[in-house]
């Protein structure tokens, strides 16, 4: 990422939109449970929005069981000028280049983007109802938020991907989540991409006429 781009506070809702589970709209569509995860995102770089830890709540019925659980969180402030279908709340307003880096096992694509997002699910309730074998279902639903994404910063004509290490004690410990009531499954961020030029694209099927 290339840490100047910018989106606005519109591009940056309506991104968030498109995350929230819906049971008419595809891929939300295709996984046959309530939401269970929530992201918990490192504002960066949005016009018209302060820099600080927000929290995307992905189905509003978990809110106040997933405020209690932050138990470092003083206080949910409503974001500025938030769309009454997307459930984003302020956690605290500060820089968190460097703390978003840190917890992304200090990959700067992580503070370098206009925002990325640790997605934390609801973990305890789903495994105690369901058994063990719902864990990956978890990571069939972290992977269609992530599709969205990518679709959605495509559009927008900026990139995004996953970040696959990240230590989830330290997002932890930032949150206050004291036990596995909640647990942080996946990291993600979205910004003008920098093309790694170590890289080599071969065009495909060149031995076909």
């Amino acid at each position: 990422m290339d840490g100047q781009t910018k989106i606005d506070r519109d591009l940056f809702y309506r991104m968030l939109h498109r995350t929230v589970a819906s049971q008419d709209q595809v891929p939300f569509s295709t996984l046959p449970w309530t939401p269970y995860i929530h992201l918990a995102i490192f504002v960066h770089r949005v016009d018209g929005l302060p820099p600080g830890l927000y929290m995307l709540v992905r189905d509003k019925t978990q809110r106040s069981g997933l405020e209690a659980a932050c138990t470092r969180v003083a206080s949910w402030v409503r974001a500025p000028g938030c769309p009454e279908e997307v459930d984003l709340w302020c956690l605290s307003q500060s820089d968190t280049r460097r703390t978003a880096q840190a917890v992304s096992c200090t990959q700067d694509i992580a503070s370098d983007g206009c925002f990325s997002l640790g997605m934390v699910a609801e973990f305890e309730r789903p495994l105690n109802h369901y058994g063990p074998w719902f864990y990956p279902r978890l990571f069939w639903e972290a992977g269609a938020i992530g599709q969205v994404l990518y679709l959605e910063a495509e559009a927008a004509g900026i990139r995004s991907t996953g970040i696959g290490c990240y230590f989830d004690d330290a997002m932890h410990e930032i949150l206050g989540l004291e036990d596995t009531v909640y647990q942080d499954l996946y990291h993600f961020t979205v910004g003008g991409a920098v093309e790694d030029t170590r890289l080599t694209t071969l065009q495909a099927y060149s031995d076909l006429p």
